[in-house]
């Protein structure tokens, strides 16, 4: 339900009393590391971009809130990606992690799609290490994967979500315990009222049916399309989001 502003007049912090910023009546901007895009602008020189025979580009028609748009070439191994220049989230036990984007693909069977986390990498369609999404070609299911050294520990499929040209929101938070708490769905980001509002996780992955540890590699908010059909294929983004508790 909509109603007033909740008014601290002290301020409110998320520190302990005997930290640094405890009495200073403001969060401390230093308790999660964190990066956020809206791209209102987007500023390429922010991002390392790999595009083969594709191309990423900002300040696209239709771009309300900021949106950049990710086009493939026209060959069925083309793709494009941006990742930040260097990783630099990682998950540690007993600390949150967090990754968050909205996405809208104009076919959603075709291409292959990657949103999450990964290692650095020129290949994003070779993970090493990461929590991500995942669509496979000729598929409109996404699979959300844990991935320690090349071998995927834990996965789950969600499906039914995906629609030609319409937004979706893609996010996942690792609690303290190690649980990963997977969020899908159309605009579950931004106001809505009580009673449309979609509840919970879309699925679990739970760290204790995990068949190996959880990576500890530091790793890249990363998104990226490739054709695999000989037509280029595009995919907008809307906004980029990872969090990591220090």
């Amino acid at each position: 339900m909509m109603g007033n502003p909740v008014r601290f007049t002290s301020g409110f912090t998320q520190d302990a009393p005997y930290q640094p910023l405890a009495h200073i009546g403001v969060p401390d901007p230093f308790f999660y590391a964190y990066y956020e895009d809206d791209f209102l602008p987007y500023n390429a020189a922010l991002y390392t971009v790999t595009a083969a025979s594709g191309s990423v580009a900002a300040s696209v028609a239709g771009g309300n809130g900021g949106r950049i748009l990710l086009t493939t070439g026209a060959t069925a191994t083309n793709f494009a990606s941006i990742q930040l220049p260097a990783a630099g989230f990682q998950y540690v036990a007993t600390k949150k992690l967090a990754f968050l984007c909205r996405i809208q693909a104009a076919d959603v069977t075709l291409p292959v799609i990657n949103a999450g986390l990964i290692q650095t990498t020129a290949t994003p369609y070779t993970v090493t290490d990461g929590i991500y999404f995942t669509k496979a070609a000729g598929s409109t299911n996404i699979v959300v994967n844990v991935v320690t050294g090349s071998t995927v520990i834990g996965t789950t499929t969600l499906t039914g979500l995906l629609t030609n040209a319409t937004d979706i929101d893609l996010g996942f938070t690792v609690d303290r315990l190690g649980n990963v708490l997977i969020y899908a769905g159309n605009s579950l980001v931004g106001q809505k009222r009580q009673d449309l509002a979609t509840l919970g996780p879309a699925g679990k992955i739970y760290a204790s049916s995990l068949t190996g540890a959880m990576t500890t590699a530091l790793l890249n908010p990363t998104l990226a399309i490739q054709t695999s059909t000989a037509a280029a294929k595009t995919l907008y983004a809307d906004f980029l989001y990872a969090a990591m508790e220090r």
